[in-house]
């Protein structure tokens, strides 16, 4: 009975997968005509449906995909076409690239994302939006993530990252910098954003978001036992505890008992248009979900490679300390940072400048083309989308000379436009940055105030999965240097 159920579900499975490629061909194909007849960029969109997707993400998951997307500049050129996520695709690399795709109307080239973003971070997440709606999700989002805003939370976010150097680090002569890292930036984000401090529901909304992410770099097949299910059963758990707690934060301003820049959650529940009407539930959802998912990942990713490169780099680590050890000579025993103290950590933010340029966690982006595109003397036909990749822009030895070396002093003067591009560009470049570096700043300051540090293993290989990372989570050797 068991071989005749197993032998019915597989007969399901091959059927299911067989009827959603024949419907994604006549889809692909449908797009894929109406390229005909036009000055197309070089390239190959590979095999039927699947296109080029499993090679990029295979060089994506081994941290090659600058090596990739080389090979391709190499063949065709900074333009070229293929086809990523089940559809067909025009890669540009570069400035002009960048300033092209960055500031073209929404009416030309729209802010759609691949099937596996919208549907694991929600349709109405702010990656997603274009023009007004755009324009009223940033503007809530910013609201809160804004300097002036921000201000107010610095000793918030430091109570919480010096107790969790007091229980994670304090007494340890060996520890794995990932994990640990991972769960204090998702605890931080965690409570600026909806003020949950519960660890125990922290650590279990956090292997939801790890997982949901998986999803997002994946074929969007909703099979058991592929990533994108799995991305949206975490998806659905997600949204269930998130309802929860916006029925919480709305029940406290409801009563008085908190106040609209408490949180994330209660700030956007607390806003209203010209026309008195506020965000919809999915709307909250969506947009927690899109701003813990950049803002977290970009975070933790940073400050793993910045223990790293700092214990490589033993020249710009005394830079680095010197200047913390100035921040603290400043401060009372105990004291909390403040606002200003963050400003006085400049050098600190071009090493994690330099760090994001080479370690970007952010490998590039999507857009759409709502109707038939020019650029480069190409034409890039209604329907196909096109990815932007920073990666490959930050190892361009035309605009940073020996990319591939660390190099802080890059970040003295001013890069060059649309070259940077770790937190996007133009008018949608990411609302999360200033969040990001206080975050950053903060831990960096209570970790060289207190601690030295070696590696274990200086050659431990990075994988991205999906952000790059050390495969075994960076176990560096302490030794305390303050009480």
């Amino acid at each position: 009975m068991d071989s005749a159920m197993d032998a019915t579900s597989l007969l399901v499975i091959v059927t299911c997968s067989t009827l959603l490629a024949t419907v994604l061909s006549v889809l692909i194909a449908k797009t894929v005509n109406s390229g005909k007849g036009k000055n197309l960029p070089p390239g190959s969109l590979g095999l039927p449906v699947i296109g080029q997707t499993f090679e990029f993400l295979r060089a994506h998951k081994n941290n090659t995909i600058n090596d990739w997307m080389e090979q391709k500049v190499a063949k065709y050129g900074f333009v070229f076409k293929t086809s990523l996520m089940g559809c067909p695709t025009v890669v540009v690399i570069g400035q002009e690239g960048n300033r092209f795709l960055f500031h073209n109307d929404c009416n030309t080239i729209a802010n759609k994302q691949p099937t596996t973003v919208s549907r694991i971070l929600g349709k109405k997440n702010i990656l997603e939006l274009n023009g007004e709606d755009h324009k009223r999700m940033r503007g809530a989002i910013l609201q809160f993530l804004k300097p002036e805003a921000l201000q107010k939370f610095v000793e918030r976010m430091d109570f919480v990252i010096q107790q969790h150097f007091v229980d994670c680090w304090e007494g340890k002569e060996c520890i794995t910098v990932l994990p640990l890292t991972k769960t204090v930036t998702f605890r931080v984000a965690c409570d600026m954003f909806f003020s949950l401090k519960d660890s125990k529901e922290t650590d279990i909304l956090g292997k939801d978001f790890t997982e949901a992410l998986k999803g997002v770099w994946s074929l969007p097949l909703n099979l058991p036992g592929t990533a994108f299910h799995g991305g949206l059963k975490a998806r659905s758990r997600i949204c269930k505890r998130l309802s929860s707690l916006l029925q919480v934060r709305r029940g406290s301003l409801d009563e008085g008992n908190s106040s609209p820049d408490k949180d994330l959650m209660s700030c956007m529940l607390s806003m209203r248009d010209e026309n008195g009407n506020g965000f919809t539930e999915e709307e909250i959802i969506d947009n927690v979900m899109a701003v813990m998912s950049a803002g977290h990942e970009t975070t933790y990713t940073l400050l793993v490679h910045l223990v790293r490169l700092l214990a490589l780099n033993p020249d710009v680590y005394h830079k680095v300390y010197e200047e913390q050890m100035k921040v603290l000579a400043g401060k009372q025993s105990h004291e909390s940072l403040k606002w200003v103290d963050i400003q006085k950590m400049k050098y600190t933010w071009k090493v994690a400048q330099e760090t994001l340029r080479l370690t970007s966690p952010i490998v590039g982006g999507f857009k759409k083309a709502i109707q038939n595109v020019e650029f480069a003397s190409y034409t890039i036909p209604k329907g196909w989308q096109f990815f932007w990749s920073a990666t490959s822009t930050h190892m361009n030895k035309e605009i940073f000379k020996e990319p591939k070396k660390f190099d802080p002093s890059r970040f003295e003067s001013s890069v060059p436009p649309y070259s940077y591009t770790v937190f996007g560009g133009g008018p949608r470049i990411c609302p999360g940055y200033d969040f990001t570096r206080m975050e950053t700043l903060i831990y960096m300051h209570h970790l060289l105030c207190n601690y030295k540090w070696s590696l274990v293993d200086p050659h431990e290989i990075i994988v991205c999965d999906p952000v790059p990372l050390p495969v075994r989570g960076l176990t560096i050797k302490l030794q305390a240097i303050h009480s």
